[in-house]
């Protein structure tokens, strides 16, 4: 938690469950039983709360009762039920909520629920879903020209219930209590931004609520396919910002799990519904021990101890159950004991003449690493050595995942690194902080050099985790500390990137055309760029941007590609990010965090903080634009806090289809598709033939052909089932955002 806010048979059995019973694929409730149900226009028997006092109408939308909240003006608007009250809910149990909602206008909703602490979005139409104008963060929202089924839609959620949960206000840290039992229900919220924040939504609107028992994640777990011995895995893995606050206190009257186990006992649950095997938690937050023991090397006066110390390796030992793979997190900042190397911020800014730190952010600015130093690997190596070096010998791991905050490895200005760049370049005389400023040429030399010892630093950790936990260890770096995604660097620093920027010429906003975007290759650029600084600060030397063209020749190291939105998800920048062994992605969920305050209170929900999905298919949009774009060895999420997915037909059927997929190098075959709007990729894999990857980025529902030079067999990669072919040619039918992964075997290869 943050200290500033701190096989065959199983899966028919489990798409029974979740066949699609509509022309959009949604759970089969026929086969789960019913737990409880609100008819939002008229129940009275529920607990019922909302805001402001009389916020919302019961209306008549698509010729059904609905209770719905205006967005022509206004601050943030819910309203709340309490569902399973008396109704004899477990916790540890699974269940299925479903919010049933008016697809007639595009609309935003943002979904709080307290039995499980998730707090998720899902927006249709053209709707931006994530706020415009919240605090910390510019979210780089984004219009895109969704259609509408002009019908009744639902969005599903499965989730695993807590054995103690708040009210209707969340927890930050404890100034709002868990003090709700499974006996006594929970609040399922439907939260809107204020009007400023989403103007082209019609807000909220919902018929109904229901909640379902799930069946056992044994009958629900979704199987994934096993590639041939000798190719290499894909990865799906997610980290979450605020999750672990549910479990950070000692006092079990304030954990929503007694044991930490259970908590994760959860989300492993979901992982395996939604099929993913990665797992990647946080082991350093902005610099803080996430739960392991760090009494090896000196305890707080190396690393501050956690009080939950014996975590880390009880998760260790529970995925190597599971067979899941280990990619844990680190925010680095050189360790931040009483004694620790990071407090000693030997990182130096440029201008020191003014005051030291780098950035207005004070709590952020506490600790700094200096990647040129040889005592910083050496003190991130003990950190790795008790995280991953002594746990690889009991699980798997897929490798380790650093990210930089604000100031934790800075480009450093310091005495002894000027001293080094002048010996290591042969310079004629001592490179000084006032020369540097002077002289832009020399500026420029000494950041290259920098850069270069960046690189040398991975690579050092890629050959330690390689050498002592596994030969296949890969590391991951993410450049970019914003929970967004950097800001946009772009002509008049849009605050809205839209399809059709026209509609919105009354918002007050700065709107650029999503045309620009793509063709100026803005995202790419600013993924490169310099932070935009000012005043006295040195954002540009706070956080050094991703330099990926340094790592095309360099095996195992990944710098990530940030991405989020349609314009994030084009080929020129998944190309700009290609390593040596391939392309990692991590989409940055935009938090929102605050974005419900009202005047000057901040918790009208308590602490808010909710991630934002599509709708229906289109939840997998961000993906299948990566599938077809990029192509990824690795995709991650950053997600707000408790991670899940909603509409998981969708989500799971995706991810049982890239995992299916070597991670080998791919190309793009316009001639194997029919529709310009269907992307295939081939993948050889040499005597196992090839893989094609079939990914439908239209809006619409596609029956196509998939045409290859040569004849052969043609298998379902992900079940193994025999497709119909004629000759060279297989017919396939795909949802908008739907990945088809098959596996070919030409006779004559």
């Amino acid at each position: 938690m943050r200290s500033r806010k701190l096989r065959t048979g199983g899966m028919l059995l489990a798409y029974v469950c979740l066949l699609a019973v509509s022309a959009r694929a949604q759970l089969n409730y026929t086969t789960l039983r019913l737990v409880d149900a609100v008819e939002c226009a008229t129940d009275t028997a529920h607990e019922f709360a909302e805001y402001p006092k009389s916020a919302s109408t019961v209306e008549r939308i698509l010729g059904e009762p609905a209770r719905a909240l205006s967005n022509r003006a206004g601050d943030m608007k819910y309203f709340a039920y309490k569902l399973g009250r008396g109704k004899g809910l477990k916790s540890g149990q699974g269940y299925v909520l479903r919010i049933i909602y008016p697809e007639d206008k595009a609309r935003s909703v943002f979904v709080l629920n307290r039995g499980c602490e998730t707090a998720r979005g899902f927006h249709t139409g053209r709707t931006t879903g994530d706020g415009i104008v919240v605090p910390y963060i510019e979210n780089n929202a984004e219009s895109l020209e969704l259609p509408l089924t002009g019908a009744y839609e639902s969005w599903d959620m499965l989730f695993y219930l807590h054995e103690r949960f708040p009210g209707l206000k969340q927890p930050r840290d404890a100034e709002f209590p868990r003090d709700q039992a499974p006996a006594d229900g929970f609040w399922v919220m439907l939260v809107q931004l204020g009007a400023a924040n989403d103007p082209l939504s019609a807000g909220v609107a919902v018929r109904r609520i229901e909640l379902y028992e799930a069946p056992p994640v044994e009958t629900l777990r979704q199987p994934l396919a096993e590639l041939p011995a000798g190719l290499p895995r894909r990865h799906l893995f997610f980290r979450e910002e605020m999750g672990d606050s549910a479990i950070a206190s000692t006092k079990p009257a304030e954990r929503a799990c007694a044991q930490d186990l259970s908590w994760y006992e959860n989300k492993f649950r979901l992982m395996q519904v939604l099929g993913m095997r990665t797992f990647s938690p946080d082991l350093l937050e902005f610099g803080h021990n996430q739960g392991w023991d760090s009494t090896r090397y000196g305890s707080n006066d190396w690393v501050n101890q956690s009080p939950h110390r014996n975590r880390w390796s009880q998760i260790v030992a529970r995925c190597a159950e599971l067979r899941f793979d280990l990619l844990p997190y680190y925010e680095y900042a050189g360790s931040i004991g009483a004694k620790g190397l990071g407090v000693e911020k030997r990182a130096h800014r440029l201008d020191d003449s003014k005051q030291p730190d780098y950035t207005h952010i004070t709590w952020a600015e506490k600790a700094n690493a200096d990647i040129t130093d040889p005592a910083t690997f050496e003190d991130l190596r003990k950190m790795l050595e008790i995280t991953v070096v002594d746990e690889a010998k009991r699980a798997s791991f897929a490798g380790v995942w650093l990210r930089t905050r604000p100031s934790h490895i800075p480009m450093s200005f310091s005495d002894r690194c000027l001293g080094l760049f002048t010996k290591e370049t042969n310079q004629k005389e001592a490179v000084t902080r006032v020369r540097l400023q002077a002289d832009s040429k020399l500026y420029g030399a000494y950041r290259a050099w920098w850069f270069g010892q960046r690189r040398a630093f991975l690579e050092k950790v890629r050959d330690y985790v390689r050498a002592k936990a596994g030969p296949k260890l890969d590391v991951l770096f993410t450049a970019d500390s914003a929970e967004s995604g950097k800001p946009l660097l772009a002509p008049g620093r849009p605050q809205v990137v839209a399809e059709k920027p026209e509609l919105w010429k009354d918002a007050g906003l700065r709107v650029a055309a999503l045309r620009d975007a793509r063709k100026g290759g803005w995202h790419a650029k600013t993924m490169q760029a310099d932070w935009t600084t000012w005043g006295d600060w040195e954002w540009q030397h706070s956080i050094p941007p991703a330099d990926p063209v340094r790592y095309k020749d360099v095996p195992g190291v990944f710098m990530t590609l940030t991405v989020n939105r349609a314009y994030t998800l084009e080929p020129d920048a998944a190309e700009a990010f290609r390593a040596m062994d391939g392309l990692a992605m991590i989409r940055h969920y935009s938090l929102n965090e605050d974005a419900t305050t009202v005047g000057k209170d901040l918790r009208v929900v308590g602490y808010f903080a909710s991630d934002m999905d599509y709708a229906g298919p289109f939840v997998m949009l961000p993906e299948a634009l990566a599938m077809a774009h990029g192509d990824p060895r690795y995709f991650g999420y950053l997600s707000s806090t408790s991670f899940n997915r909603g509409n998981p037909v969708f989500v799971r059927k995706f991810n049982a289809n890239f995992l299916a997929l070597p991670a080998l190098p791919s190309t793009v075959e316009p001639t194997f598709s029919s529709d310009a709007e269907v992307v295939v990729r081939k993948i050889p894999a040499g005597k196992h033939g090839a893989y094609l990857a079939v990914v439908n980025i239209g809006r619409v529902k596609k029956t196509m052909r998939v045409r290859v030079p040569r004849s052969g067999r043609f298998l379902d990669a992900v079940t193994g089932a025999e497709l119909l072919a004629a000759g060279s040619e297989i017919e396939l039918t795909l949802q908008p955002c739907e990945l088809r992964s098959v596996r070919w075997l030409p006779v004559m290869w």
